[in-house]
């Protein structure tokens, strides 16, 4: 796989960016064919394709995280590492989106929602998303947790090991609640983020195939995410009274082209994909996805509203949100992580207290 500078993985970026595209052009087409009667240009994305990208996205976190953590020294400079990446251009995201949907589009500003979304822990704490994209945030916190605590009590090496019995548990979880009836309490699959484990645990076998070469246990455990992610899914796209096997089946299928087009990054076949064009996208992918889409629809609405044709209002609205992405990242996202890690590694060593 290419390492661009910093030893980014270029194929992943590309991944990343074109995934955050499929989501955005997923809920703005959606938007128009749901409330204007059709999609741009005669075109609707369903929305289960932008679904599929975020899936995309918990892979790339499995295999991104892995490799943090192999470079990290201590949990503290994993979590300083995690939150320099995330807050500064969700905080801003967040709070130009309630600012400006109020003052331009008129959306009541709930103070006690944006003070309690400004933590990304709201849906912990029983408070909904200001904005639904967030609930994926909400995913990846809980897995940084998870692979932090892992880190911090000695189990990464025995990361195989912990994998399987994870996915053992999100798959009986996932027959017992959606097909057995047997609900367990709601935090528990939400802190151990059952539903998305599979992809999760694809992301970190392949980072452990790529660089120690694959095992049996690897490649089985590589096939056991991809059987996890077509039964958990599967089920949780059937009617829960009546679960259809085709759905499961039709699930793996979209699995098998996610484990696929992954497979293909991490190898290097993807290479002809790298172009400026696609590693800018994937260097605005976080702040795009953050922004893009209460905004979005809110210009969507006014520009419908005045007249302008649904591909007219289509194009203007993924224009601004490529823009709004573009300044949030180059004003935000970058300096802001780049001070703060390097004010963090300049720091005076901390002096052990005497006894």
């Amino acid at each position: 796989m290419q390492t661009g500078p910093g030893g980014r993985f270029e194929e992943l970026d590309v991944v990343r960016g074109l995934a955050a595209v499929c989501v955005v052009l997923s809920h703005y087409s959606s938007h128009c064919a749901r409330y204007f009667g059709a999609g741009p240009f005669g075109v609707h994305l369903a929305t289960g394709y932008g679904f599929y990208a975020v899936e995309l996205f918990f892979m790339i976190s499995g295999f991104v995280i892995y490799f943090t953590l192999e470079r990290s020294a201590t949990w503290k400079d994993f979590a300083f590492s995690r939150v320099t990446r995330l807050y500064p251009a969700y905080w801003t995201a967040l709070t130009l989106m309630v600012v400006l949907q109020s003052v331009l589009f008129g959306k009541p500003f709930w103070v006690g929602g944006y003070v309690v979304n400004l933590t990304m822990f709201q849906e912990f704490v029983g408070f909904s998303n200001l904005d639904n994209v967030f609930w994926s945030l909400t995913v990846e916190l809980a897995f940084y947790v998870i692979m932090g605590l892992l880190f911090a009590t000695g189990l990464l090496p025995r990361i195989e090991v912990v994998t399987a019995i994870w996915l053992t548990l999100a798959c009986l979880w996932s027959v017992a609640d959606q097909y057995l009836g047997i609900a367990l309490p709601a935090a528990l699959p939400r802190m151990l983020i059952l539903r998305h484990v599979p992809f999760f645990v694809a992301g970190i076998t392949f980072y452990r195939i790529a660089r120690k070469g694959p095992t049996p246990a690897r490649l089985a455990l590589l096939l056991a995410a991809l059987a996890a992610a077509g039964l958990i899914d599967g089920m949780w796209d059937a009617d829960v009274a009546a679960v259809e096997w085709t759905d499961v089946l039709r699930r793996l299928g979209v699995a098998a082209i996610l484990f696929g087009i992954f497979a293909l990054a991490v190898t290097g076949r993807l290479r002809f994909a790298i172009s400026p064009v696609t590693l800018w996208l994937g260097s605005i992918s976080y702040s795009l996805y953050v922004s893009h889409r209460n905004l979005g629809y809110s210009t969507l609405f006014r520009l419908h509203g005045a007249g302008v044709s649904i591909s007219t209002s289509f194009l203007i609205t993924l224009a601004g949100a490529l823009i709004l992405a573009l300044v949030l990242s180059y004003a935000v996202e970058r300096p802001t992580m780049r001070a703060l890690r390097q004010w963090y590694r300049a720091r005076p060593p901390a002096v052990a207290a005497r006894p």
